[in-house]
C-alpha cells in the first residue's frame, strides 16, 4: 500500500509540478506582453512632449500609472541618456532609481520585471522607457494553484488509498502467506510445510520456485543428517584408528634400532624415542625439559668436532628444506651415521626429523673385511704374477728348444766338415812343392786335385751357408729370450705405479707372453684395433688380465673340436670416456648358469684351475676404475671377455689409491 499511495503521490506531484511550471511561463510570457504594451502606449504619449522638451506633460502621463498597483515604477530617458520624467508606486517606503540607460529588452530579476522599451516619434527614436513591475500577480496566482493542487492532490490519494485497499490484497495475501509459510520452516526447520498457490502470475511462479526449493531442501536435509550420521560413525572409528595408529607408531618408534628426535620449524623438541636418549646418553633429567640448548651442549661434549657439528645443524636450520647425510664420530671410539630429512604437511614444511644409526661394529666390521680383501687381493695378485712368470718361463723354454736344436745342428756340421781334407789336400802339395807343376800335370794323383780342390770349396761354402744360418736362427732365439725377460722384468716393478701407456701395445706384450702356446695350438690371430688415446694405468695389473684372458680364450678354442680356432682381439672406443678391450673366442662358450658365477672366487670350470684368474681379474679391473664382463651364447658358441677402462685415470686412480 505504501509503494502504491508512494507511486500515486510522485505521479501526481509531477503532474501538477508540470502544469505549474507551464503556468508560471505562460504568465510571464503575458507580463512582458502586457508590460510591452503598456510602454509603448506611454511612449506613444510621451514622445511629444519629449520632441518639445516638456518634462511636466511626460511626468503627469506617468502619474497615470497609479491605477497599475503592481508598477513599482517608471522612467522615461531621452535619447542622450539623461531621465526626462519618473514615477515612484506611492506607499513604497524605498524609491527606485533609474538603471543604466537600455535601448531595449527586459530582465527578471528577483521579484521583478524590468522592461526597457524604445520611444519613436515622426520615424526617429526620441528617447526609451523604462518600467518595472513586481510579481505579485504570478505570486497570487501560484498560490491559487497551489490551493487546486492540494485539493486535487488529497481526493486523490483518498481515491488511490481506497483502492489499493482493494487491489493490495490479491498481491500482499499470496506474499504475506508465503511469507509466513517461510517463517514456520525456519522455525520449526519443517522442510515438509509447501505454500498453496493461489494464481497462475509471477507470484504463482514465486510460489511453485519456493515449493521446488523446499523439497530439494528436504531432499538435501534428509542426505545431509544421513552424511552426519555417517560422518559421526566414520568419525568415531577414524578416531578409534587414529588412537591405533598412534599407539603403533609410538610402539613403532620406541621398537626400531635407530634413534629418533624430531624438532619443529624452530628447532624446538617435539618428540624422540628411547633409543636415541641411549645412544646420546642423555640424562633423564635433561630429556624430561626436552630444552633443545641443553641437550645440544650435552651433544656437543660427546663428539670429535663439536664445532663442525654444530655448524652442520645450524646450517639445516637455515635451511628448512635441505636433507642431510653424514657420520659422527664420537671421543669414546663410536660411530653414528646421521640422516636428516624435513618434515612437509601440505607442502608447508613444519619440522625435521633426525635418524641416528649406530655403526660402530659395522665400522669394526668392515675395517677387518678390508683388511682380509687386501690380503686375498695380495695373494690374487701373487697368482697372477705366478701365471704370468708360468708364461714366460714356458714362452722361454720353447725358445731354448729351438736354441738347442740349432747348437746341435751346428755342432754337427762342424764334426762333419770336409775341413780335415782340405788340411790333406795341402799337405799333399807341400809334399810335392819342388815339382809342384809336373806333378799336377803328370801325376794321377795330381790331375785330380785341382778338381777336388773346387769341389771342396763348393762343399765348404754350403756348410758355411748352413752354419750361418743355424747361427742367426740362434742369435734370434737367443734375442727373443732376451726380450721375454726384459718384459718380465718391466712388469715385476714395484706396484701402485702408474704409467701413460698405449692400450694396442700393451694387448700386443700379453700376445707376445702367449705366443708360443699360440702358435703351437695353431689358434688364428685376428686383431681390430680402433683408434683410442693412451691410458694412465699400473701396467702390471691390465697386462695380467689380459695375460689370462688370451690363455683362457687359448684353452677355449683347444676343447672345441672345431678345427678352426680363431682368437680375437678388438680394441674400440665406449662413448667418450671409456675404452674396452675385448678377447673373443669361438670355442667352448659358457653355459648361462655359469654367467653368474664365473667371477666368483675358487670358480673353474678346468680340472687342474684354481679359480683365481677371472676373480683377481675382476678385482683388479675395479681397482683401475673399470670393470670386467663376460657374454656368450651358451656351449659351443665361443665367448667374448670385455675389459672396459675409463680414459682418463687421473682421477680414478687417486681415488682408488685412496
Amino acid at each position: 500500500m505504501l509503494i502504491i499511495m508512494l507511486t500515486t503521490s510522485i505521479a501526481l506531484l509531477l503532474v501538477c509540478a508540470a502544469f505549474a511550471t507551464y503556468e508560471v511561463i505562460s504568465f510571464r510570457r503575458d507580463m512582458v506582453r502586457d508590460l510591452n504594451i503598456m510602454a509603448e502606449v506611454i511612449g506613444d504619449n510621451c514622445a511629444a512632449s519629449i520632441d518639445f522638451n516638456d518634462a511636466k506633460s511626460a511626468t503627469e502621463t506617468l502619474a497615470g500609472l497609479k491605477d497599475q498597483p503592481h508598477i513599482m515604477g517608471a522612467f522615461i530617458y531621452t535619447k542622450a541618456g539623461k531621465v526626462f520624467a519618473s514615477y515612484n508606486r506611492p506607499n513604497d517606503v524605498v524609491a527606485l532609481s533609474p538603471p543604466t540607460y537600455q535601448t531595449s529588452g527586459y530582465q527578471f530579476a528577483g521579484n521583478r520585471l524590468m522592461l526597457f522599451n524604445p520611444i519613436n516619434y515622426k520615424g526617429d527614436t526620441v528617447g526609451v522607457v523604462y518600467i518595472v513591475s513586481d510579481m505579485q500577480g504570478l505570486n497570487a496566482r501560484l498560490k491559487e494553484y497551489a490551493g487546486i493542487v492540494l485539493g486535487v492532490f488529497g481526493v486523490t490519494l483518498i481515491v488511490a488509498y481506497l483502492l489499493s485497499v482493494r487491489l493490495q490484497e490479491l498481491i500482499s495475501e499470496p506474499i504475506l502467506h508465503l511469507v509466513k509459510t517461510a517463517r514456520a520452516v525456519a522455525r520449526d526447520k519443517n522442510y515438509s510445510l509447501r505454500a498453496v498457490k493461489q494464481s497462475n502470475d509471477e507470484i504463482g511462479v514465486l510460489i511453485e520456485g519456493f515449493n521446488e526449493m523446499l523439497t530439494q531442501i528436504q531432499q538435501r536435509d534428509a542426505a545431509l543428517q544421513q552424511a552426519q550420521s555417517d560422518l559421526e560413525k566414520r568419525v568415531a572409528e577414524r578416531t578409534a584408528e587414529l588412537a591405533g595408529s598412534v599407539s603403533l607408531l609410538h610402539a613403532t618408534l620406541e621398537s626400531t634400532a635407530d634413534g629418533i628426535l624430531v624438532v619443529d620449524s624452530e628447532g624446538r623438541v617435539t618428540h624422540f624415542n628411547e633409543k636415541f636418549a641411549s645412544m646420546w646418553q642423555i640424562p633423564r633429567e635433561i630429556a624430561a625439559t626436552r630444552d633443545d640448548r641443553q641437550m645440544m651442549d650435552f651433544a656437543l661434549g660427546q663428539v670429535k668436532e663439536p664445532e663442525q657439528f654444530a655448524a652442520g645443524v645450524k646450517e639445516l636450520y637455515a635451511h628448512p628444506e635441505k636433507e642431510s647425510f653424514d657420520l659422527l664420530e664420537f671421543k669414546d671410539g663410536r660411530v653414528f651415521e646421521r640422516q636428516s630429512k624435513p618434515q612437509f604437511i601440505e607442502q608447508i614444511c613444519v619440522g625435521r626429523v633426525w635418524n641416528f644409526r649406530d655403526i660402530t661394529e659395522r665400522k669394526k666390521a668392515e675395517a677387518k673385511l678390508n683388511k682380509a680383501n687386501d690380503q686375498l687381493l695380495t695373494t690374487s695378485r701373487l697368482a697372477g704374477m705366478a701365471e704370468v712368470a708360468t708364461s714366460v718361463l714356458h714362452n722361454v723354454g720353447n725358445v731354448l728348444n729351438s736354441v738347442n736344436i740349432s747348437s746341435s745342428m751346428i755342432s754337427e756340421k762342424i764334426r762333419g766338415s770336409k775341413v780335415s781334407s782340405l788340411a790333406k789336400a795341402v799337405t799333399l802339395m807341400q809334399l810335392h812343392a819342388a815339382d809342384l807343376p809336373a806333378f799336377l800335370g803328370q801325376d794321377p794323383k795330381g790331375r785330380q786335385l785341382p778338381a777336388y780342390l773346387e769341389k771342396l770349396a763348393t762343399h765348404l761354402a754350403d756348410e758355411q751357408k748352413d752354419i750361418l744360418e743355424e747361427l742367426t736362427l740362434l742369435c734370434g732365439n737367443i734375442e727373443h729370450i732376451k726380450e721375454i725377460v726384459t718384459m718380465q722384468q718391466s712388469y715385476a716393478k714395484v706396484t701402485g705405479a702408474v704409467e701413460t701407456l698405449a692400450v694396442t701395445d700393451l694387448v700386443e706384450d700379453a700376445l707376445r707372453m702367449n705366443a708360443g702356446a699360440l702358435d703351437r695350438h695353431q689358434v688364428r690371430l685376428i686383431r681390430e684395433y680402433s683408434p683410442v688415446p693412451p691410458l694412465q694405468m699400473e701396467k702390471h695389473k691390465v697386462l695380467q688380465i689380459l695375460i689370462n684372458l688370451i690363455r683362457n680364450a687359448k684353452y677355449a678354442v683347444d676343447d672345441n673340436p672345431n678345427e678352426d680356432k680363431r682368437l680375437t682381439l678388438r680394441v674400440a672406443m665406449d662413448g667418450d670416456e671409456r675404452v674396452k678391450i675385448s678377447v673373443i673366442d669361438n670355442g667352448m662358450g659358457i653355459p648361462a648358469e655359469n654367467l653368474t658365477r664365473i667371477f666368483n672366487h675358487g670358480f673353474t670350470t678346468r680340472k687342474d684351475g684354481h679359480g683365481f684368474g677371472l676373480h683377481s681379474g675382476a678385482l683388479s679391473a675395479k681397482e683401475l676404475g673399470g670393470a670386467l664382463s663376460v657374454h656368450s651364447e651358451g656351449p659351443g658358441k665361443g665367448a667374448a671377455f670385455t675389459l672396459e677402462l675409463p680414459a682418463n685415470r687421473n682421477n680414478d686412480h687417486e681415488k682408488s689409491r685412496t
